[in-house]
C-alpha cells in the first residue's frame, strides 16, 4: 500500500501563475498537500495560453502544474471574493506571485486573511522585497539574476551572461515550499501562522555566497572566466568540442590544484599523454594554468576524437572530473532518468505522452504518483459543492455571473 505524503491533509488556496509561484505549489503537491489552483473562468492562467496553439495547454504549464486542481473565480466581483474568504476561512496555506500590492487591492493580503483564519500561513514570492527601494519594479527571473549577483559572475571576462536556466523562478519557488513546510511545522508546535516573503533577488543573493570569499580576499568582485574556476587559477578547467560536434558536442574537464591531487596524472594518462608529465610547461599548476591554451588545444585534440558520453566515461572511470554537456533532448531519451523517477511520463489529452522533470529528492516515505496538470476549472463541483456547500442553484448562479 503507497503511503500517504508528508503534507497529506494540507489546504493550499494558490493564486500563482507562470514559474516562480507555481514551483512552489506543485512542490507542495508532490509531497502530499491538496492545491486548489484559482484561475480565470473561461481563460485560465495566463501560462495555459498559447498565440500558436489557442485553446490547448502550453506544454509549460503542465510541467509547472501537475498535482493540482483547478477552480475558477472571477476575482474582480465581490461574489468571487466572497468566495475565497470561504476558501481561506478553511485552508492551511495561501500562495501568490502577483504584481506588488495585488492581494490588498482585491482585499486579500494577509492582514484580511488573518483576520478569517488566525493561524493562516500566507505566502508571497516577488522580484524584490516589499522592504527594498526596488519593491515597486516589475521583476522576471532574469531581472532577479542580473541584480542578485550571478550574471556579474557568468560568462567571459569582457561579457556577461546571463543563465539559461530560470535560477531565479525556479529556485525562489522551492525556497518558498521550504518555508512553507517550516512555517507548517512552527504552527503545530507553538500555535501561530505568519507571513512568508521570498524576493527573487534576496534569493539569488544568497545563492552567490561564494563570492564574497573572493571580495574580502582581493577587494574586488569575483572575475568572469567563461568555463574556468573563479576562485582559483587552474588548468585544465574549460568545456571541450566531441564529435560529431553538433551545437552541444562538449565535455567539461577540471583537474584540482589540491596538494596530492593526481588528477592531472590521470588525464594525461587517459588520453595516452604520458609525455606531457615530462613537460615543464606542464609540470605544476600554476605553470599549467600560465600555458593554458597550449594544454587547451591537446585536450581540444583528444576531445574531438570521442562523443561527450565517451569522452566522460574514459575520463571519470581515470579519476578524472568530467561532464558531458548534456542538454534536455539527452536527458529526456537517456531511460536511467525516467527509470529513476527524474523524468517522469503524463498523458495529457492533447500532447500525448510527455516526459518531463518530477520531483528530484528522494524520500523514503513520500512516493508521488503523478498526475497530468488540471483542466480549467475541473475541480470547480468538488470545491465549492463539497467544502463550501453550495447548492445546485447557487452553482448556476456563480456561472451565469460569470464567477466561476
Amino acid at each position: 500500500m503507497m503511503s500517504k505524503g508528508p503534507l497529506t491533509g494540507v489546504k493550499v488556496l494558490d493564486f500563482t501563475q507562470f514559474e516562480a509561484g507555481t514551483v512552489c505549489t506543485e512542490t507542495l503537491a508532490w509531497l502530499g498537500a491538496e492545491v486548489w489552483k484559482v484561475e480565470r473562468p473561461e481563460k485560465g492562467e495566463l501560462g495555459r495560453y498559447s498565440v500558436a496553439n489557442p485553446g490547448v495547454d502550453t506544454v509549460g504549464f503542465v510541467i509547472m502544474n501537475m498535482n493540482k486542481k483547478s477552480i475558477t473565480c472571477n476575482l474582480k466581483t465581490p461574489e468571487g471574493i466572497d468566495l475565497m474568504k470561504r476558501l481561506i476561512a478553511k485552508v492551511d496555506v495561501v500562495v501568490e506571485n502577483m504584481g506588488p500590492g495585488s492581494m490588498e487591492r482585491l482585499g486579500l493580503g494577509y492582514d484580511e486573511c488573518k483576520k478569517i483564519n488566525e493561524k493562516i500561513i500566507f505566502a508571497s514570492i516577488k522580484g524584490f522585497a516589499p522592504d527594498s527601494p526596488y519593491a515597486n519594479y516589475p521583476a522576471f527571473d532574469p531581472i532577479a539574476t542580473h541584480t542578485g549577483g550571478l550574471v556579474a559572475a557568468t560568462g567571459h571576462p569582457d561579457e556577461p551572461i546571463k543563465c539559461g536556466v530560470s535560477v531565479a523562478d525556479s529556485g525562489s519557488g522551492i525556497t518558498c515550499a521550504m518555508c512553507i513546510i517550516a512555517a507548517l511545522y512552527q504552527r503545530d508546535t507553538q500555535g501561530i501562522g505568519q507571513r512568508i516573503d521570498v524576493a527573487m533577488q534576496d534569493f539569488i543573493i544568497g545563492l552567490s555566497r561564494s563570492g564574497w570569499e573572493p571580495y574580502y580576499n582581493t577587494g574586488k568582485p569575483p572575475r568572469r572566466v567563461g568555463n574556468g574556476m573563479p576562485l582559483e587559477d587552474v588548468a585544465p578547467s574549460n568545456t571541450y568540442r566531441c564529435k560529431p560536434f553538433g551545437i552541444n558536442d562538449y565535455v567539461h574537464i577540471y583537474c584540482s590544484r589540491a596538494p596530492g591531487s593526481k588528477q592531472f596524472e590521470n588525464l594525461c594518462k587517459a588520453m595516452g599523454r604520458e609525455d606531457l608529465l615530462q613537460d615543464e610547461r606542464f609540470a605544476t599548476p600554476r605553470s599549467r594554468f600560465e600555458h593554458r591554451e597550449v594544454l587547451d588545444a591537446i585536450i581540444s585534440e583528444w576531445t574531438a576524437k570521442h562523443t561527450k558520453f565517451e569522452a566522460m566515461d574514459i575520463l571519470a572511470s581515470a579519476d578524472v572530473p568530467a561532464g558531458a554537456l548534456l542538454d534536455v533532448g539527452d536527458i529526456t531519451n537517456d531511460p536511467q532518468y525516467l527509470q529513476r523517477g527524474i523524468i517522469v511520463e503524463v498523458d495529457h489529452k492533447d500532447h500525448g505522452t510527455l516526459k518531463l522533470p518530477g520531483f528530484a529528492p528522494r524520500m523514503s516515505e513520500n512516493h508521488v504518483e503523478y498526475k497530468v496538470s488540471p483542466e480549467l476549472g475541473g475541480s470547480n463541483e468538488e470545491v465549492y459543492k463539497g467544502v463550501l456547500g453550495l447548492s445546485d442553484e447557487e452553482m448556476q448562479k456563480l456561472k451565469s455571473l460569470k464567477v466561476i
